[in-house]
C-alpha cells in the first residue's frame, strides 16, 4: 500500500511528499483547497500525517494515491536492507569527530543522511520528540543542532533499522 512517509510545508498549499515507494516530489493543492469541502479550512498548514499514510485536515483525508496524482517529482531507490553495526560505527565517528573538531555540524549530517532513509516524519515519532520544529531545526543545514535531539534522532534511526531487519527475518522464516 503507498504511504506519504515525509511531508513539508514548502509554500501555500505547496508540499514536498515523500512517498513509501521512493517517489519524491512537490504537490500543489490549489486546486483541491479551492473548493469544499477543503475551501473551508482556514488554515492549511494545519494537517497531520495519519498512520495509514494520508494526509488529514479537520477530517477531511486525501489518499497517498490521490496526492501521487498530483505530485511532480522523481523517483529514487529505496533503501530496503540496513547495515545496523555500520550506522551505530557512522553514528559514533562522527560523535567522535564532531568533538575532536568543535563541529556539531558533521554528527548533524551523519544523522541528518538516515533520517531521510526512513523519512522525517517516521523517525521523529519513534524518537518520541513532540516538536516536529525541534527535529527539523536539529537538522537543518547551517544550524546549531539541539545535541539531546540529535541524540533521540541517532537512537530512532537504529531502532528503526533493527524493525526492519527483524521484520524481514520474521517474514522470511
Amino acid at each position: 500500500m503507498l504511504k506519504i512517509i515525509d511531508v513539508d510545508l514548502i509554500g501555500p498549499y505547496k508540499l514536498e511528499l515523500v512517498y513509501s515507494d521512493g517517489f519524491h516530489g512537490v504537490a500543489d493543492l490549489t486546486g483541491y483547497f479551492s473548493k469544499a469541502p477543503f475551501s473551508e479550512i482556514k488554515d492549511f498548514q494545519k494537517f497531520s500525517l495519519t498512520a495509514d499514510g494520508s494526509l488529514n485536515w479537520s477530517g477531511n483525508d486525501l489518499s497517498a494515491s490521490t496526492l501521487r496524482a498530483v505530485t511532480k517529482g522523481v523517483q529514487k531507490t529505496v533503501a530496503t536492507s540496513f547495515n545496523v553495526q555500520e550506522m551505530e560505527d557512522v553514528i559514533k565517528q562522527a560523535s567522535w569527530d564532531s568533538m575532536q573538531e568543535g563541529r556539531p555540524d558533521i554528527l548533524q549530517a551523519a544523522i541528518r543522511s538516515y533520517v531521510e532513509q526512513f523519512g522525517h516524519s517516521q523517525v521523529i515519532a519513534k524518537a518520541g520528540i513532540k516538536s516536529r520544529t525541534s527535529a527539523y531545526r536539529s537538522l537543518k543545514p547551517q544550524t546549531t543542532p539541539n545535541f539531546a535531539t540529535l541524540v533521540q534522532l541517532g537512537h530512532a534511526v537504529i531502532e528503526l533499522a533493527k524493525e526492519n531487519i527483524n521484520g524481514r527475518s520474521e517474514t522470511q522464516l
